[in-house]
């Protein structure tokens, strides 16, 4: 049995989910709705490397808030501060993509540790578990907030394996960002993509060790 570490974003919840909060708020029109979401999300990550990289860590709400600025100065956009409030709290509230439940629950069943390991900070990740219905299938949620920077930092990876008190070898990060499976696997997790646009892998870091196009695939994999 293993130690199986879930990302949060963008493998078991959908952070495109924001655009209907978008949308709602901003009353503009769908095309514009997408381009904000997806320099929003671009910038999240973006700042979260370069606050690694500066050593100049926020937590990652701080973090989202910025890019989220960002993203509508882009647009020339200006919300007043409740309905900035109103959008980013779509981040509490994002659907979980299909077969999550199923996924979770099998492994679980199955006798795997099933744990979230994510950039988000403990408050915001246990709001979205608890929203998007995933917490009762989870054995904890650990946060790259606990070593102060961000994944793909091979600290973030270490710091799941200490805490699940295994080595980091026995221990699997699932993620859907090429990017994080790149990093885990540099640092010595054994790692499963869930490769839903059928994506290249990256060409720096290391390959996957397993790659599946959807969560419940993980659980025919690993059960």
């Amino acid at each position: 049995m293993a130690g199986l570490c879930f990302d949060m974003y963008g493998t078991l919840c959908d952070t495109s989910s924001v655009r209907t909060r978008l949308g709602e708020v901003l009353g503009v029109p769908d095309r514009l709705v997408a381009a904000v979401d997806e320099t929003w999300r671009r910038k999240q990550l973006q700042y979260s490397y370069q606050s690694a990289q500066m050593d100049d860590y926020e937590p990652f709400w701080a973090i989202t808030s910025h890019a989220l600025d960002y993203a509508l100065a882009a647009y020339d956009l200006a919300p007043d501060a409740e309905a900035r409030d109103r959008i980013r709290d779509a981040y509490n509230h994002l659907e979980p993509f299909p077969g999550a439940v199923e996924a979770l629950t099998r492994l679980s069943e199955a006798g795997h540790d099933v744990v979230v390991l994510s950039n988000g900070n403990p408050a915001m990740l246990e709001r979205l578990a608890d929203n998007a219905g995933l917490a009762p299938h989870l054995d904890d949620v650990l946060s790259a907030d606990a070593v102060r920077t961000f994944k793909p930092d091979p600290a973030v990876y270490e710091h799941a394996a200490e805490t699940l008190d295994r080595p980091i070898g026995d221990c699997r990060l699932i993620s859907s960002n090429a990017w994080d499976v790149a990093g885990a696997g540099n640092a010595g997790m054994a790692t499963t993509w869930v490769n839903r646009a059928r994506d290249p892998p990256e060409a720096i870091g290391a390959r996957p060790d397993r790659e599946v196009t959807t969560l419940p695939a993980v659980a025919d994999d690993l059960c």
